[in-house]
């Protein structure tokens, strides 16, 4: 079922890795615009026949809002089933191999509630949401994993994964630190668990220390380079 993250937004997830022993989260997000009619999706995957029952008896989506191409997961289907637009940045919009409903831009406010920030030195180009409660909520896709068993973060911590897919690691580390001029109380991921407890400090004491950026160096030099993640 959908778990409510915030007054604004709920969270549905699918588990992977159970096999191996390792599971953990891929999450998508419905965001509910105070004071509006628009309901958003967030990088929408598959729902169950319970999921998709609750929300549309809380009201059908309006708008899809995607971080990165690579996140486009089930929003076609989506989009065919509520009529929802789908929205993508405006620097992205080549990128994408669906038809594209609208953009927004670097430094948008969508609906007065949602700001975008343009990351583009990371595994690909890519927009965090900031969403304005609780003072801030920030929603990224592939920027960063929350807690996974898989990669070995502990749950409440964060972490930049698999550097092979990274064509600048010091590129990447100053365009994250872009994200530390927001607040935000609350930080939610395409992958892994929330972190509840000072996010915005972890990720500056991340993005701040060396030995982690040094060691990510090394496993970069010792994997093949990639180009999609």
């Amino acid at each position: 079922m959908l778990e409510q993250v915030s007054p604004s937004i709920w969270m549905w997830s699918e588990i992977h890795g159970e096999a191996r022993g390792e599971a953990y989260p891929w999450n998508s997000y419905l965001i509910r615009i105070p004071d509006e009619e628009e309901i958003v999706l967030v990088d929408p995957l598959p729902m169950s026949s319970e999921e998709l029952s609750y929300v549309e008896q809380t009201g059908i989506p309006t708008y899809i809002v995607l971080t990165c191409e690579y996140h486009l997961r089930h929003s076609e289907e989506w989009r065919k089933r509520w009529g929802c637009k789908i929205l993508a940045n405006e620097m992205e919009t080549l990128r994408y191999q669906t038809r594209l409903d609208g953009i927004f831009r670097d430094g948008q406010t969508l609906w007065n509630f949602i700001d975008a920030i343009y990351i583009p030195d990371l595994y690909f180009p890519e927009t965090a949401l900031r969403i304005r409660e609780m003072g801030g909520v920030m929603i990224t896709g592939d920027l960063f994993s929350g807690g996974r068993k898989d990669l070995g973060i502990p749950e409440g911590n964060l972490a930049v994964t698999s550097p092979n897919y990274i064509s600048d690691l010091s590129m990447t580390r100053k365009s994250l630190h872009t994200l530390l001029n927001f607040p935000f109380e609350l930080m939610l991921f395409g992958h892994g668990h929330p972190v509840r407890d000072n996010p915005k400090r972890k990720m500056e004491t991340y993005l701040q220390d060396d030995k982690i950026w040094a060691e990510l160096e090394q496993e970069q030099r010792h994997k093949p380079r990639q180009t999609a993640i």
